[in-house]
This record gives structure tokens, C-alpha cells and sequence, in this order.
């Protein structure tokens, strides 16, 4: 049954956070500890008030031998016991957190968070259902304290979260406990959260007695400051939110934005700025630490500004025409398309660089002169071999049309303002190392049509 109490509680959360709709399809995380036996048992209960459809997620993350396996053997039956389907899976922490050189509890969170993504997606989930209660946010809130962090890291634990939602975010571990004894459950204990070597587990039996030696209601007062910092918190990000889309060029894995524009700001906003360009990019703030944000904004104040700095995750940031540019460093991987042959007349497909161009002869008579970069009118005569599509190579360099002198393509680009992002993604045609044409901008003066051209090439480029 569900206590009153209890019920009232928690539904008061739920409704606060708008954590539930009708017809909810929610994955349940259940380790088999009493947090989560209570979560599943209480969602079961209100199943039919909200017409939801339960399934759970159970993780043995392959750290504590056969007491793991006990803990999935328990889960199963439980999940069954109140006829709720499971997925059981394994996953070697140990062996990620070596690889990855990450803490046991770094990877375990990692192991599982990607994880519950994959089965809710299978599952076809609205929401992520976790039993962190207010004990949890206490400890989270001293941990990121010791560590160091800023308001974001300050608010603790969110209770909505994408689609994580935690019910029982703002009542305690005591009421869990009551509410596991009042309806008889039966639960699994972790022998490793009496380990001390684990920081959550220092704070929770050493810290936080001590702390409440000096003032008892220490619990409750870092809960009310957790809230003034959401609260402020949510202030600033609409605040971020608003110059960002004011200011920033985004895209599919980078983001521009005006150098000056941001030096504009006051220091927290800038910072935000940064944290708010580079989650854009890499999806998550994993690995950013403050030393990050604070070697961009360094570097600004330097002049010329000039920079590149590589931040974990694969993501760079440089500067390139009075923009600050934060992308993936994918976006910058050598050439994309090999030399691929042109059909003349025809239609050449170059999938890579996601375009088609298109060939075919006229005569002079019959030209009409389209001023467009995505056209190119050739003397066909005066192209010596096998025309071909490729990306750029190291070294490239032509003779822009209406120039006496040659000139490297990198310093063409330069010129023209073609961001670093798209440079590989430009069609160069050729002969051998000869570029006839820089699709999209300029062909090579030597290959210009002249009134003694006989034939004219034309070549038109097709998204």
C-alpha cells in the first residue's frame, strides 16, 4: 500500500517538477538497494493514477563478484514479483575505468548512464526513473564543494533532468527506510558503501555527523541553499541562453562566435558563454574543468588574439575572422574524397562532398556567360589530360582568374574567408596536381575562355 504521508510527498514533487503525463512509458533503475525497491514499489502503485507503463533496468557493473549476481537474482524477482518486465545486463567497469583512466565510480556512472540510454531508447522510454532523495543532494552538494565548482555544480542534483526524472528528490533516506518497512519490502545492501576510501561514503558517516555537531539542522539548511542556487542558476542560463542565440552561429558540431561579442560580457557571463559553446559541441561537459574555460578566456586578452587550444572530448577552439570557433576536431580530418574522374559530357556523383557536377560541351556561340561561383566555363582545348574531383591536398596552389601570379590555396582560402570547418569539403578540379578549378569560387587563369576558344567546357555544381 501507499502511505498517505508518503504519497502526498512525493506527489507533491512530481507535480512541482512536472516530472509525469498520462501514458508515460518510464525505465526504472533498480539496483536492489532500498532507494530503488522503494522507487519501483511506489511507481507500481501509482500506475494506474497516471496510466503508466513500467519496465526496469538493472546493471551488475561486474565489481563485487557473486553478491552482484545476487543483487541482478533479486531484482529479477522482484520486477517479477510485482509483475513489472526487466532487463538485466552486465557491463566490466573495471576493465572501462583502466582503459579510460577513470575512477571505479567515474566509470560505473558512465557504464550506466549510457546504458540506460540505449535499453530506454529500446524501450522506447519518455522517462528515466533514478532514486536519488535529499541525502543524496547533501552529499553530492559537500563533494562538489571539496572538489570545486560553480553554481551548476553547486545545485547538486537536478530533479528533471532531460529525460531523468527522480521522485523522491526531496524527501530523505529516513522516510525511504519507513516506507520500506511499512509495506515489508525486502531490499539488498552494498557492503562498498561502507568503504571510507570512497569519497561519498567519507562524507556520509564521517563529514556530515561532524557538521551536524555544529548545527543539527545542517542537512536542512544546504538543501535550502541547493534551491537559492538553482533558482539563481536558472536566472543566469536564460540570461546565457539569450546572448548565445543573439550572438553565436551554430551548427552540426561547431559554434562561431564574435570575439568582441563575447569580451563584451562580464566575466561569469563570458565563462557561461564558453561552458554553454562548448556543450553545444561535445553534448556534455564531461572533462571541462575550470583551467579550460579560463585558458580561452586568457588567451582573449592577448594581442593579437590569436589562438588553438585542443579541450578533452576531441574539441578545438581557434579564432578565424574576429570569431571565437568552438567544433569537433573531426571536422578538420584530411581530405575527404580521393580523385575521382569526370564523365564528360555527364554527371559525376562526388557522395563525400555531398554535391554532383554536371559536364558538357558548347561552342562559343552558344555560351552565355553565368557569373556564379558554381559554374565554370573552361577552354576545353586548353586542358591537357583526364579532368578529376578531389579534395584539397597539402601544397595546392593555381592561378586565380584575373591574377598574374600563382597563389597557394591555403592563402586563397584565407583570403576569400572560407572557414577552416569547410575547406576540406571544397570540390577541386584538376588535371594531375594542376587545379583547373576551385569549385565554388575561381577557376585557374590559364584555362579561360579567350575569343580564339574553340570548345567551351562547362561544369555547373548540383547539391
Amino acid at each position: 500500500m501507499v502511505e498517505v504521508w508518503f504519497f502526498d510527498r512525493v506527489l507533491a514533487t512530481i507535480q512541482k517538477y512536472q516530472m509525469l503525463e498520462k501514458g508515460d512509458k518510464i525505465l526504472v533503475a533498480v539496483s536492489g538497494g532500498p532507494d530503488s525497491v522503494a522507487l519501483l514499489h511506489f511507481l507500481k502503485q501509482i500506475e494506474l493514477l497516471y496510466n503508466l507503463e513500467l519496465h526496469v533496468f538493472h546493471l551488475n557493473h561486474e565489481i563485487r563478484g557473486k553478491e552482484a549476481a545476487k543483487d541482478a537474482q533479486f531484482v529479477a524477482g522482484f520486477a517479477s514479483k510485482v509483475g513489472v518486465s526487466a532487463t538485466l545486463m552486465s557491463f566490466n567497469v573495471p576493465l572501462l575505468a583502466e582503459r579510460e583512466k577513470l575512477s571505479l565510480e567515474e566509470a560505473a556512472r558512465e557504464a550506466r548512464y549510457n546504458l540506460m540510454d540505449e535499453v530506454a531508447a529500446k524501450f522506447v522510454a519518455d522517462k528515466i526513473a533514478l532514486g536519488h532523495h535529499a541525502n543524496d543532494q547533501v552529499e553530492t552538494f559537500l563533494m562538489r564543494l571539496i572538489r570545486g565548482a560553480g553554481l551548476e555544480g553547486l545545485g547538486s542534483i537536478a530533479p528533471v533532468r532531460d529525460s531523468y526524472i527522480r521522485p523522491f528528490i526531496e524527501i530523505t533516506k529516513e522516510d525511504i527506510l519507513r516506507y520500506i518497512e511499512d509495506n515489508g519490502l525486502e531490499y539488498r545492501i552494498d557492503a562498498s558503501n561502507e568503504d571510507l576510501s570512497i569519497l561519498r561514503n567519507k562524507i556520509r558517516h564521517e563529514l556530515i555527523p561532524l557538521l551536524a555537531e555544529y548545527n543539527p539542522q545542517f542537512e536542512g539548511s544546504v538543501l535550502k541553499t541547493i534551491e537559492i542556487v538553482r533558482e539563481d542558476q536558472s536566472h543566469l542560463d536564460d540570461i546565457t541562453t539569450g546572448i548565445f542565440d543573439s550572438l553565436a552561429d551554430a551548427g552540426d558540431g561547431f559554434v562561431r562566435i564574435p570575439i568582441q561579442g563575447l569580451i563584451a560580457q562580464s566575466t561569469s557571463l563570458r565563462r557561461r558563454l564558453a561552458r554553454k559553446c562548448i556543450k553545444w559541441v561535445k553534448s556534455d561537459l564531461h572533462g571541462i574543468e575550470f583551467k579550460h574555460v579560463e585558458a580561452i578566456l586568457n588567451s582573449l586578452e592577448t594581442v593579437p588574439i590569436q589562438f588553438e587550444l585542443e579541450l578533452p572530448g576531441k574539441i578545438i577552439v581557434f579564432t578565424e575572422y574576429e570569431q571565437l570557433v568552438f567544433a569537433k576536431k573531426e571536422l578538420f580530418e584530411p581530405a575527404l574524397l580521393e580523385e575521382t574522374r569526370l564523365k564528360i559530357p555527364g554527371i559525376t556523383v562526388a557522395a563525400p562532398l555531398g554535391i554532383v557536377i554536371e559536364a558538357d560541351y558548347v561552342s562559343p556561340r552558344e555560351l552565355e556567360f553565368e557569373r556564379n561561383g558554381r559554374v565554370a566555363h573552361l577552354d576545353a582545348d586548353k586542358i591537357p589530360g583526364e579532368l578529376t574531383v578531389r579534395s584539397r591536398k597539402p601544397g595546392d596552389s593555381f592561378k586565380p582568374f584575373g591574377m598574374t601570379g600563382e597563389k597557394k590555396l591555403q592563402d586563397f582560402f584565407v583570403d576569400e574567408k572560407v572557414p577552416r570547418r569547410e575547406r576540406n569539403s571544397v570540390p577541386i578540379v584538376g588535371v594531375g596536381n594542376k587545379i583547373v578549378w576551385v569549385a565554388g569560387f575561381r577557376i585557374d587563369e590559364r584555362y579561360r575562355v579567350t575569343e580564339d576558344t574553340k570548345r567551351v567546357l562547362i561544369l555547373r555544381i548540383r547539391d
